[in-house]
């Protein structure tokens, strides 16, 4: 077996002439100029791929990456995980594929004889880990899913011997980063050490002989989002910490660094791309230059776009009748996106104590939300606002310490976009077959909560979230 690192999230595995692709993002940028490959991958790689299957873990344009995919023969074999909705499936020959294998959870295709792919879910939105094996060596990437518990269990006892684990090791979320004046609000929020305790945790957890720090390939170059680039953790502090980490546990697992273009194979064992990490600024600044014509092109766009009311109107519209009252309430206060375009300023405002859609203006108790309207017009009509957060092109003024209404309200989007919401769209047959599948996580989620709850209560102080491992690493 050979694996190649191609680029943030996207691996290509070899094996007796069989080919998989996962998550390939491999050219241009996503989320609207604002993400682009970090460090960017090797043009004559990309240009090699010719893989029989390409796998894709969950909906975020970062993995499934629409002009990325149409690079490749539409006969290529598509694998996905099923989720409880068609919309992977629908997306997918949308973009021209339909040799699509849906993958239940805990199942698994046989990729050539005795190599071996199974899918995993976990959370919601359904984000999936993947599994490859050969019988010898054993591949898990986890990339943004945060297994544990019951779920991890489940994989540990199907895979007990783990060689290889992949897993992101920072922030891909817009909250608290795109709040303003977020810096020492929220006691909750995980922090850059917070991220590398996590991945050491798992890898340390799963016993992988090599954990790889992966998914977090990605830098910020578009100017609303390029000062997000000091929240990035880098992998060689997560080496650093990892290492150590085992070195005191008396473990044998190790951490390598592989940028993109790195690979392993079971004759030769590593090879790895030279890329300094310490000169991330120089680089960003080198991409910037380089790609300095598109992204005018992008300001152009965005400063031309107008805001389509009725788009926005439509999709709320029908969120709003989907959301149960209850739920509602638990938000409990109006949410306003703020766009400006050539008309104008425009209020669009979500009311949850009332449940209607309007234009309007803020007032002091709203949270408000900026965003271009070229985007909210992308987000309305392609009903994608899940992708919109890890693009972080928002700026969110939020009136209070709590950050609870907004978590709801972005939680809620995202089951409304992935089948959990209107309620009765859950009384199907295929939403039975999988929730029965992915049963361990609710206890998972119960347990989590309950030690959450109890230790909090020791402390009596706010708690970040943990993952609860039974090996948690050594403090540094």
């Amino acid at each position: 077996m050979k694996f190649t690192i191609v680029s943030h999230a996207c691996m290509y595995v070899e094996h007796e002439g069989t080919t998989v692709l996962i998550d390939p993002w491999i050219v241009g940028s996503c989320y609207w100029r604002s993400w682009w490959n970090f460090p960017e991958p090797d043009p004559q790689l990309v240009q090699s791929l010719r893989p029989h299957y390409i796998y894709l873990s969950h909906m975020h344009w970062d993995h499934f990456h629409g002009p990325s995919l149409r690079r490749f023969s539409r006969d290529t074999k598509i694998l996905i995980p099923k989720t409880i909705s068609r919309r992977f499936v629908d997306d997918l020959r949308w973009n021209g594929f339909f040799d699509i294998t849906e993958i239940p959870h805990g199942g698994s295709v046989e990729l050539a004889s005795g190599l071996e792919l199974s899918s995993f879910q976990f959370g919601h939105p359904s984000d999936s880990a993947v599994v490859i094996s050969d019988g010898t060596t054993t591949l898990l990437d986890v990339n943004d899913a945060k297994f544990f518990g019951a779920p991890l269990a489940q994989i540990q006892r199907r895979y007990p011997s783990i060689d290889f684990v992949f897993k992101s090791h920072s922030s891909a979320t817009a909250i608290p980063y795109c709040i303003e004046g977020y810096e020492g609000r929220f006691a909750e929020v995980l922090s850059r050490e917070d991220y590398i305790e996590e991945f050491a945790a798992f890898g340390l957890h799963v016993k992988a002989r090599y954990a790889i720090p992966f998914a977090s390939n990605h830098c910020f170059l578009h100017r609303d989002t390029i000062r997000f680039n000091a929240t990035a953790v880098n992998p060689e502090d997560v080496q650093q910490y990892y290492d150590r980490c085992a070195s005191e546990l008396g473990m044998a697992s190790r951490c390598i660094v592989m940028p993109p273009g790195s690979s392993w194979d079971d004759r030769d064992g590593f090879r790895i791309r030279p890329f300094n990490y310490a000169m991330r600024e120089e680089y960003i600044t080198e991409l910037t230059a380089k790609y300095r014509d598109k992204l005018e092109d992008q300001y152009a766009r965005e400063a031309a776009a107008v805001a389509d009311y009725t788009v926005f109107e439509n999709y709320f519209k029908h969120f709003m009748a989907g959301l149960p009252r209850s739920f509602a309430r638990r938000i409990g206060c109006r949410i306003v996106f703020r766009t400006r375009d050539p008309q104008g300023t425009h209020c669009f405002v979500l009311d949850f104590t009332t449940g209607q859609v309007a234009l309007g203006d803020t007032t002091p108790d709203d949270i408000v939300i900026d965003t271009p309207a070229l985007i909210l017009n992308d987000l309305a009509a392609k009903q994608m606002f899940s992708a919109w957060t890890p693009s972080k092109r928002m700026t969110i003024h939020l009136p209070t310490d709590s950050l609870r209404p907004l978590v709801l309200f972005m939680m809620f989007l995202d089951y409304f976009e992935t089948g959990y919401l209107p309620l009765r769209s859950l009384l199907s047959r295929r939403v039975l077959e999988v929730s029965t599948r992915r049963h361990r996580e609710l206890r998972a989620a119960s347990e989590a909560a309950l030690r959450y709850l109890y230790a909090r209560h020791l402390a009596r102080v706010p708690l970040k979230p943990k993952m609860f491992f039974d090996k948690p690493p050594p403090s540094a």
